[in-house]
């Protein structure tokens, strides 16, 4: 047990088993690839578990299928099958795996929304009544109490499955706004019979469905329910539970059998923001810390939980027992050893990006993609990386996200690499999206620690690759990873000396002063990149962004609404400017992920200080600020707003200059992240990977 964390590190017992930590890994559905057709994991989910257990997680829950399902009534999702005998060799499989490591492995039957009542019939969203919440969602169906009873026997069923699978417990979904919890609120129940009504008879079926596993599985085979003592929704009939109405609900779960109370926040249809960056690490712990005070088993915070050191304070803290979470799992499979091992600066911690979610939840995507871990989805098809069969000399242009992948994957290849960095520090674009985006620093502590520790990976500073350059140190194989071209706009007025954009920035973070018109903006940009080239942190570019009146005046206007302008404009939004975003799609924020566009795109309309173009053209820049045309079904509208500062932040474009240029002098090279093909740095990640792993 380590000494930084004693108290994560620390074994805790749940029902029948004992946890080696207090670190648990929520249930999830990582979709095709994962799962075959038949309902069976393939390797590549094998593996995923495997990892996860040789990285001393200590619990590991897992959603699987209760259903049989046919070719004319397919699953909506793609999860390991627990229906029947015919399930038990795969879940075995499963089970093995993380035993093999010592974790212990967790069934959530899938009765969130979909369900069915018969193998010959459609999935559709269930409940106990018609209400629903969130248009998109649903229709829901209301359960008769022929329903009710066959919905238990099948839950009933497969928590029995998977203990003769192997399996070492079984969760009760009572949460998110799936089916249990839309039986538990007060906000989708309005039943008047024995299941509707009195919190006793919301939480009936609940209490009945655990009565009924236990009753199965015996005493000592441990029961996790997963709810939402905080609901956040509001429907036509009622609001969702409140803490104060959750208290109430506790002894009803504890009574009936319940091992752990395993927390989720809000519903699926919830508007609050639960998990994306804005939340600060251990926010939602004032929950579990209030259900404690009546609960007398063990109980879980999740959400937001990706920092060891907040962790730790929030058990020390006695708000929770045990912390549960997916995203830190998948950003770094070793997460629980290094804290154990008191190694935190090598954990690769959770950017908060979402991107996972934002895939599998949102739009419907297998789990392949991870601002910090390449090793998802087909990269999962080996255990291990493997050795190059031989090995090369390998130079890597650029020290972004895709080039450090790159570097280091190829490293643990086999091959000799060196990167090279025209400006003064590594990091590439994240080195400015730090300062937008704080939780991306800890990108930057990753490979800072990764390079420090791995003397063999060389990274040499201020030096640009050339084709010169290559010829002089002969590599066999060359990976550019430069980033990509700003994206301009051709307008009147955008050589004015109130313009800024995006590289102009990364340039003077890179010690090289942009060329602006002007002599005080001559002046200070020269000042500016020779002040940082000595000395820059985020944190403190955050600061001198947010207070000084230079380069972004008191008064923006953002040419660019998608997410680069989007990040810029909460900035300025939340430092007090007057700021103005023109976008010529439909919606700002229409490459933000979905876990993040909504609330980004409600507070900048509840902001005094921004106002919103969506559907524009940009016509002109003036010393004054930018004028526009916005295009609506009634017809074209001429718009204006007034700005000292225009920053135009349009995105990239591919940049392959170099890597053509490279390949005509007969060398192998590729060209990876933004210079090949501008996206988010869980594709720059994915990209430099592959790329090493291809030599």
């Amino acid at each position: 047990m380590g000494t930084l964390f004693p108290t994560l590190s620390s074994p805790i017992r749940v029902g029948g088993v004992t946890l080696k930590n207090r670190m648990l890994t929520t249930s999830m559905s990582p979709g095709i690839g994962y799962v075959d057709e038949d309902s069976k994991p393939t390797a590549r989910f094998l593996h995923y578990l495997e990892l996860r257990a040789a990285g001393q997680t200590a619990l590991i829950c897992q959603t699987v299928d209760p259903h049989e399902h046919t070719p004319e009534f397919p699953a909506h999702h793609r999860l390991p099958g627990a229906s029947g005998p015919g399930s038990l060799p795969h879940l075995q499989q499963m089970a093995d795996v993380v035993h093999k490591h010592g974790g212990l492995l967790v069934a959530q039957p899938y009765f969130v929304h979909e369900w069915k009542s018969k193998t010959e019939e459609k999935e559709a969203d269930w409940g106990p009544s018609d209400v629903t919440i969130l248009r998109g969602m649903g229709p829901f169906h209301a359960m008769t109490l022929e329903h009710i009873e066959i919905f238990k026997q099948q839950f009933i069923h497969c928590a029995k499955v998977v203990q003769d699978g192997g399996w070492d417990g079984v969760e009760v979904m009572a949460g998110v706004g799936g089916i249990l919890n839309r039986f538990l609120s007060p906000a989708t129940n309005n039943r008047t019979d024995q299941y509707g009504g009195s919190l006793e008879n919301r939480v009936r079926l609940t209490v009945e469905v655990i009565e009924g596993v236990r009753a199965a599985v015996g005493p000592d085979f441990p029961i996790l329910v997963r709810w939402s003592p905080v609901e956040y929704v509001t429907s036509a009939i009622g609001e969702g539970h409140t803490i104060e109405q959750a208290l109430e609900v506790v002894p009803y779960l504890e009574a009936a059998g319940l091992d752990l109370h395993n927390l989720a926040v809000g519903w699926h249809e919830t508007s609050v923001p639960l998990t994306t960056k804005a939340v600060p690490d251990g926010h939602w712990s004032w929950i579990s810390e209030q259900i404690k005070t009546v609960a007398a088993k063990p109980v879980v915070t999740a959400y937001r939980e990706t920092d060891p050191a907040v962790m730790e304070k929030v058990l020390v803290e006695g708000k929770a027992d045990v912390i549960g979470g997916l995203r830190y799992s998948i950003a770094d499979p070793d997460f629980p050893r290094k804290v154990m091992e008191d190694r935190p600066e090598d954990i690769a911690m959770c950017l908060c990006c979402n991107r996972c979610i934002d895939d599998v939840i949102s739009r419907g995507l297998p789990l392949e993609n991870c601002g910090l871990n390449p090793r998802l989805g087909p990269e999962l098809d080996t255990l291990e990386i493997g050795t190059a069969p031989v090995r090369k000399k390998v130079m890597v242009a650029g020290s972004g996200p895709a080039g450090l992948s790159a570097a280091f994957a190829a490293d643990a290849r086999g091959h000799e690499v060196t990167i090279y960095e025209a400006g003064p520090r590594f990091g590439g674009c994240t080195k400015m999206s730090s300062i937008f985006s704080p939780l991306h620093e800890r990108l930057l502590r990753y490979y800072k620690t990764k390079l420090e520790k791995n003397p063999q990976v060389r990274l040499v500073l201020n030096t640009e690759v050339t084709t010169e350059l290559v010829r002089r140190e002969r590599p066999d194989a060359v990976i550019v990873a430069i980033g990509g071209e700003p994206k301009g706009i051709d307008v009147p007025g955008v050589d004015g000396k109130n313009v800024v954009t995006s590289h102009d920035f990364l340039a003077m973070l890179n010690g090289r002063p942009p060329h602006k018109p002007g002599l005080v903006n001559a002046v200070m940009w020269r000042g500016a990149a020779v002040f940082l080239r000595l000395y820059y942190t985020p944190a403190f570019a955050r600061w001198a962004t947010a207070k000084s009146p230079w380069p972004l005046r008191r008064s923006i206007a953002i040419i660019g609404g998608g997410l680069p302008g989007c990040e810029l404009g909460e900035l300025t939004m939340h430092s007090g400017r007057t700021t103005a975003i023109f976008e010529e799609n439909k919606r700002i924020g229409f490459d933000v992920g979905g876990s993040d566009r909504f609330h980004m795109t409600s507070a900048f309309k509840k902001a005094p200080n921004v106002t919103t173009f969506a559907s524009t053209t940009v016509t002109e820049i003036t010393a004054d600020g930018v004028r526009g045309v916005q295009h609506t079904p009634e017809g074209d509208t001429p718009v204006e707003a007034k700005a000292k500062t225009v920053a135009v932040t349009l995105g990239f474009v591919p940049n392959r200059g170099l890597a053509e240029e490279i390949e005509a002098i007969g060398v192998q090279v590729q060209a990876v992240g933004d210079c090949n093909e501008p996206g988010r740095i869980a594709d720059a990640t994915k990209t430099g990977y592959r790329a090493a792993v291809a030599l």
